[in-house]
């Protein structure tokens, strides 16, 4: 960025700083995305039915948003300082410390109608807060660098940030949240969001010190164009179809274990202190699928890496599904399974985005990608709707009541509720697989294979 003084050079305070950008961001989005359903529905004891609507209706709010915000972000003057995104998320991480915090205010004995107005109107509250931090926090990484192997040292670094942030609500939340009885206690989680925003607040501010803006964003002239046209594009794209359908599926299916490992180990092994190590064993292949990547990228294409492993997933939740175990150990190995099966997926994923818009780009001979990529976030954030409020919906039909302790449920929820953290999955590895293996036609060289779309 030409501010008229010389810049650093891209260095590892660059690098440092991009990364407690994730790490911020994600002190207030890990925490809620895996304790906002156990704190609504258990602890404020809100009807599960009424939490899955609220949910999807908040996610397709959210999903909304970050068109919207995107949009007035890119069209915003460059600041004095001469940062363009730096100033959003300044301003904005206050707001979203401050939405995190009395979303999590405990009042149970209120009635229905308040707790559903009260988790909406937060929930959408934290979405606009969230949205103005992260998108132009993503946005930052094309002006810190325009050098390729720079931006992926960056994108490297974001994903640490995001995984060390994982680290507290994986390790030491379910140690601190239940009580001797396996219950959660409900009157500490505002304490605990308001510690960990206050690291993210912190973290946003170390991020802005750190890193440097250096390249001018380009100022595109705004041409009159036909959304609809590129929507319908997108849907005649066989390989982005392929990539969206098994993301819809994984983050809506499989990541449900990550909802539902509460109630599972609450209601059916009852010992909620094994939820951290679950919580590790999960995470673990993954990791490992990353370290694994680059080499097995030697051997094979990513079409077979990211297709043929959630055929181990399919076959290891459905083992968790339709044999009921009461090891908790062997099923939690089961589940490191189902998730290892999707690990190389997930390293690859935003590759497969990549070579699926260029392929929409040549095909067309239209360059839409800030377009094309929107419209697959936003059917991503319908997802993480869709597979919180799909939990809700699941637990409410097991009969479980909220209103009872963990190990005082009716006869049979526990069943149900074992059955039902296996089966979602299952179904999920199933359409992962089919999705990728039939639509997804690229090969690593970007060509389509048989039956690919075109114009």
């Amino acid at each position: 960025m030409d501010t008229g003084k010389k810049l650093p050079e891209f260095g590892l305070r660059d690098k440092i700083g991009y990364a407690l950008g994730d790490f911020g961001c994600n002190m207030s989005f890990a925490f809620i995305n895996n304790y906002l359903l156990l704190f609504y529905v258990t602890c404020m004891k809100l009807d599960p039915q009424i939490f899955g609507v609220i949910i999807i209706a908040a996610k397709i709010f959210d999903a909304i948003n970050d068109p919207i915000i995107g949009g007035i972000c890119d069209s915003a003057k460059i600041g004095k300082s001469g940062s363009k995104f730096k100033p959003w998320i300044k301003w904005a991480s206050l707001p979203l410390l401050a939405a995190s915090i009395v979303m999590f205010i405990y009042i149970p004995d209120t009635s229905q109608t308040v707790k559903a107005v009260m988790c909406l109107g937060l929930y959408c509250l934290w979405s606009i807060a969230y949205t103005s931090v992260n998108v132009p926090y993503g946005s930052m990484q094309s002006v810190i660098t325009d050098v390729p192997s720079q931006r992926s040292e960056l994108s490297t670094w974001r994903s640490i940030g995001a995984m060390l942030a994982q680290i507290p609500v994986m390790v030491v939340l379910p140690l601190i949240v239940f009580d001797k009885d396996d219950n959660p206690r409900g009157n500490i989680f505002i304490y605990i969001v308001a510690i960990m925003g206050l690291i993210g607040f912190v973290s946003f501010f170390f991020m802005r010190k750190l890193t440097v803006e250096r390249i001018e964003p380009t100022v595109y002239v705004r041409k009159k164009f036909n959304y609809g046209k590129t929507l319908a594009a997108f849907f005649r794209n066989k390989p982005m179809l392929g990539v969206t359908i098994s993301s819809v599926s994984y983050i809506a299916l499989m990541m449900s274990v990550t909802n539902s490992l509460q109630y599972v180990f609450m209601c059916y092994f009852k010992n909620t202190d094994l939820i951290t190590i679950a919580s590790i064993v999960a995470s673990c292949p993954i990791a490992l699928g990353i370290l694994l990547a680059k080499p097995a990228l030697k051997k094979f294409s990513k079409k077979q890496l990211c297709t043929y492993p959630f055929v181990l997933s399919a076959a290891a939740s459905g083992i968790a599904a339709f044999t009921k175990i009461h090891n908790p150990y062997i099923w939690i190995g089961l589940i490191a399974l189902t998730m290892f099966g999707s690990a190389f997926y997930l390293t690859l994923m935003w590759a497969l985005v990549a070579d699926c818009i260029e392929y929409q780009e040549k095909t067309t001979g239209r360059r839409e990608e800030g377009s094309i990529y929107a419209t697959y976030s936003l059917f991503r954030k319908i997802a993480q709707g869709l597979g919180t409020g799909l939990i809700s919906f699941a637990v409410g039909l097991t009969g479980y009541n909220s209103k009872l302790g963990a190990t005082a449920q009716a006869a049979g929820v526990p069943d149900k509720i074992y059955f039902m953290t296996g089966i979602i999955p299952f179904i999920g590895s199933v359409i992962c697989f089919l999705s990728m293996y039939f639509l997804f036609t690229l090969s690593d060289k970007r060509e389509p294979q048989e039956n690919s779309f075109a114009e």
